[in-house]
């Protein structure tokens, strides 16, 4: 059996839910050490291989749920925020270098919005956990990908602009012609 799993699930989904379930480890190590003296007291050899993968999967359903809320729920302020162009689609359907550019700031953006709520998580985990440097850290991050997903937006906005500038000067001198 082959698994092929595209580049951009394992960076926006697989890391993230890794990234969360490591720093759930480091954050709550006390509780985590006495789950493995648990696992390991049931004695089967072949239970580190069917944890580990259990690991695994878990950490990318967490990190697609991760990428599910990034859609659901920070998208829409993200837009509220910076605005949105909703002829996205109609110059991504292009099939110059608009496209190209277009689905690369997507994706970009599609990250950030992931990070963001990977790093609003953390910042609540270490709340709890009365971190406070490292929910500082969080949420300092999460200015970063906030500016780094304004500024992904702004050069979509750009690049349709500039699309239907292109389009709008191609049907006039169509329609002159």
């Amino acid at each position: 059996m082959e698994i092929k799993i595209p580049f951009y699930n394992i960076v926006n989904i697989f890391l993230p839910g890794l990234v969360l379930i490591g720093s759930c480890v480091l954050l709550f190590l006390d509780e985590v050490k006495t789950l493995v003296v648990k696992i390991t007291d049931i004695g089967s050899a072949g239970l580190e291989v069917l944890v580990t993968v259990s690991l695994f999967a878990i950490s990318y359903e967490v990190g697609y749920i991760i990428f599910l809320l990034g859609s659901v729920a920070i998208e829409p302020i993200l837009k509220k925020l910076f605005g949105w162009t909703e002829d996205f689609i109609k110059a991504g359907k292009t099939s110059d270098k608009a496209h190209d550019k277009l689905e690369m700031l997507s994706r970009e953006y599609g990250f950030a919005r992931t990070q963001i709520v990977l790093f609003v998580t953390l910042a609540v985990l270490t709340g709890i956990r009365t971190q406070w440097w490292l929910m500082e850290i969080s949420i300092a991050v999460i200015v970063l990908f906030v500016l780094a997903a304004r500024s992904h937006m702004k050069r979509i906005q750009k690049v349709v602009n500039q699309y239907l500038a292109t389009s709008n000067a191609e049907n006039e001198g169509g329609a002159n012609g």
